[in-house]
Order: C-alpha cells, then structure tokens, then sequence
C-alpha cells in the first residue's frame, strides 16, 4: 500500500553541525522545529543529498536516525537515508560487501528507531562482476535489500549519477515489483525521461517522486505525485501550490507558480546556509557550519554565504514566498 505522505513536499532535510563540524544534535532538533513550525511539508528526509549525505560516517548515520526518528514521532513522516557509506568519490570505491551489509544495517536500525521509510541510493558505487550488466548491479543490491528489510522502501537516483546505472523502463519495472517499494526519486530534468519512466510505473504502487523542483510542472502529467528538492525545505507551500493547481486545471496559475520556485531556485548561491541562517534569525539556534568536500573532484563544496548576499535573497525569498503562505 501506498504511504500517504508520498505526495507534495518532501523536505530534503538539511543537517546542523557545529563549528568543529561534529553533528549538532540540538541544533537538528531546532531546525526540525523550525520546519514543523512553518508548514507544507508532507515528510521529512533526513540524511538527504542536500543534508550531505556522502560526509557522514557509519556512526553519524545511526545518529541521524535515532535524533530525526525520535524527534518527529507522532509529529511528521521520517524517511532516513541509509545507504552504506561511501563519499562518492569514483577512484575510490566501497567494497561491496561492506557497503551492503551496511546498506541493511543502517535500513534495520533506522527501521527500529521508528523510521515511516527508509531510502537506499542507486549503488554506483559498486562495480560490476566480469560478466555482470551495470543493470544487474542494481537490481541485485535491491533485492538484497528488500528481501532483509521490511516496511517502506525508497530507490533515489541523485544528481549526476553514472549514466551506466540510472534507471530505465525495464529496470523500473523490475525495480518496483520487488516487495516493499513504494517510491522512486528521480533528479532529472529531461522530460522524455520522465515521461517514460512514469509510463513504467503505470498499475504499479510504487510512486515517482521528482528530484527536480524546476521541472514539477512538466513531472506531474508524467505520473509525479510528489517532490524533494532544495524548494521542499526552503518554500513547500509553492511547490504544492503547483500541484494543487495542475490537479485543478488552473495550468497558468501552476505555471506562474513554477516560475516563483525556479526564481528562487536559480537565484540562491548557497541555499542551506541561508536556510540556516533563517532559521537562528527566527528564533531557532542553527549553526550555519557546512562540511566540506576538499579532497573529493566529483563533489563541489559551495560557496561561503557573505552577509550582503544573504539579505539580497532573503529579500526576494520573502516577497516570492508571501502569496503562497
């Protein structure tokens, strides 16, 4: 059966760290409330790509869990990342093995902590066998998960994953018959893509999320139902209003509300320390630390927030954001 909360909003919750860049556990807890508090949200992704999934150790992504879990119980929807630990970088692998059984661990663990659903990246971290289709890969890590895990299940294909792993219409297909997968996120802005990997997904339970909020208007005759991305976390209430138009016939109001959330979304050089920045502003003690990716060439550190940029955005943020509530 399909979760409820797979639709609209979905928070790729960002993650507090402190200024020796340990995991803030109060200051998660505060951002947490800062976004409870202000709406829209339909679930919350913790340990998410925009939360800096890829820099957190074994041992932080049980914390994750365990701090998130217990926070939003009988609040909100927790989904926890729980893929096995690797920072993405290509010249240096996990070992497969390793990063499955951590990949089921982590599930387990996030699982007894109360998790609502657990999400496991595409494995382009692991290799294929001589003779073995990167498809196979795939599949084959699925399968292991889910035949040692119970209860929701999510599949997410980040940003720039490897072409030779990302999904097609059979391997969705094969994908969402496996028990317990009930969503797939997709960041794509390539409408045929969608469109074909929608079709897939047609009679089946398991729901297509879009990775990328820019293209929401375009993902949802293509069979979206919900969406995480930077807008989920920043200004819900406009990517549901995208929604809620198109699924009223209002196209233009829809559109006129995509281009607020691409406005937003092209116009922030470093979303989740203004995020951060906002919410201590508001109350709400967050440390606006990030970790950095210094020796990793396939991911790109961003760029410090200087004080004049944060009050242009905040600026815009606000005014963009006032129709919508």
């Amino acid at each position: 059966m399909t979760p409820e909360f797979l639709r609209g909003s979905i928070a790729p919750v960002f993650t507090a760290f402190n200024e020796d860049l340990s995991f803030d556990e109060e200051g998660q807890r505060r951002l947490l409330d800062f976004l409870l508090d202000r709406g829209g949200i339909s679930a919350y992704f913790l340990r998410s790509g925009m939360g800096q999934m890829y820099a957190f150790s074994y041992e932080e992504a049980q914390q994750m869990a365990r701090v998130g879990c217990a926070h939003l119980r009988g609040r909100a929807p927790a989904l926890i990342g729980c893929a096995g630990i690797w920072d993405r970088n290509r010249d240096r692998r996990p070992d497969p093995e390793v990063y499955t059984r951590q990949s089921i661990e982590l599930g387990k663990y996030a699982q007894d902590q109360g998790a609502d659903g657990v999400v496991f990246t595409i494995p382009e971290g692991l290799a294929p066998n001589t003779g073995q289709t990167h498809h196979e890969v795939v599949l084959r890590f699925f399968e292991a998960i889910t035949g040692a895990l119970s209860g929701p299940i999510l599949i997410y294909q980040p940003p720039g994953t490897d072409e030779d792993y990302c999904v097609t219409p059979d391997l969705m297909r094969a994908l969402s018959a496996l028990p317990n997968v009930c969503g797939i996120k997709l960041s794509t802005m390539d409408a045929e893509y969608m469109c074909a990997i929608g079709a897939a997904l047609e009679g089946s339970e398991t729901v297509f999320i879009c990775g990328c909020e820019t293209v929401f208007y375009a993902a949802l005759p293509s069979g979206a139902r919900a969406v995480i991305g930077q807008g989920a976390t920043l200004n819900p209430h406009v990517l549901n209003a995208i929604q809620t138009r198109v699924e009223a016939g209002d196209w233009a109001g829809a559109m006129q509300a995509q281009r607020v959330a691409n406005h937003l979304c092209r116009s922030g050089s470093n979303p989740v320390e203004f995020f951060k920045r906002y919410a201590a502003e508001h109350g709400y003690a967050v440390k606006p630390y990030g970790r950095l990716y210094e020796d990793n060439p396939y991911i790109k550190s961003p760029t410090p927030l200087s004080p004049a940029d944060y009050l242009r955005f905040k600026a815009l943020f606000e005014a963009e954001c006032a129709p919508y509530g």
